[in-house]
């Protein structure tokens, strides 16, 4: 059915669980439209992984930008070996076992999109599962883990690995937006088959619970390093980027 499709998964790792990695690996394994997937060490090659069923890149020092260095390389690999779509999956996340094929599928009916995206399903780390986030919902934002990049669209892939740095944490927003910027066409599968593991404060807040002691925050108003005018200087998006 998707036979002109070549789809690649590309996951950078660091100093993650083998366990973690096999279950992100398992995840891409399963899928009911076959797919290639990219592991990339990003300093920190685990060696038994030579053995599975993936390539396997291993970069000789870490890049300390939240897998955007590894995740560009990765892709970049992977076009330029014959892949088309380009998905991504963080480490710690899975997918539902149909995620490759339902991208493939609206492509297919669909010609002229250039990227799909997916809704996530948001996991606490106790295993509660809040459902999607509104901000998939809303289609405000697009995490990377959703993200089916399409041949039209790879002209963008590079921006993973030559965004200022400061911004890593937000490079998914970063993304979004100028890909919105470019004009290029986007669609939604309207489906939560990205497994998001999650310990962010405001998922909690959003869920009505306490929020634990351990919880990550994100603003983009405290990134360390960053000012308004670098990263207009840098980017020519608007600055509004970090607040929608």
């Amino acid at each position: 059915m998707f036979d002109y499709f070549k789809p690649a998964v590309v996951t950078p790792y660091s100093r993650e669980s083998l366990s973690l990695l096999r279950q992100c690996h398992d995840s891409c394994r399963l899928q009911t439209a076959p797919c290639t997937h990219f592991l990339v060490s990003d300093g920190f090659p685990i060696e038994e992984i030579d053995n599975w069923d993936v390539e396997h890149v291993k970069l000789p020092r870490s890049h300390d930008d939240c897998g955007n260095t590894p995740r560009a390389i990765g892709a970049l690999s992977a076009i330029n070996q014959g892949f088309n779509p380009i998905l991504f999956l963080d480490v710690d996340n899975s997918y539902s076992i149909c995620h490759v094929e339902n991208a493939l599928a609206l492509k297919k009916s669909s010609r002229e999109v250039d990227i799909v995206a997916s809704f996530r399903c948001l996991i606490l780390p106790d295993g509660t599962s809040l459902g999607p986030d509104y901000e998939d919902l809303s289609k405000k934002h697009i995490d990377t883990s959703c993200l089916a990049i399409f041949e039209s669209a790879f002209f963008l892939i590079p921006l993973w690995a030559t965004m200022t740095k400061p911004l890593a944490i937000v490079g998914d927003r970063v993304f979004y937006r100028a890909a919105l910027q470019a004009g290029l066409k986007i669609k939604w599968t309207g489906l939560p088959t990205v497994n998001y593991a999650t310990n962010y404060a405001h998922h909690w807040k959003r869920a009505g619970l306490e929020v634990p002691s351990d919880a990550k925050y994100l603003d983009g108003n405290d990134l360390p390093n960053f000012s308004r005018e670098r990263f207009y200087a840098w980017s020519r998006l608007n600055w509004r980027i970090l607040l929608a």
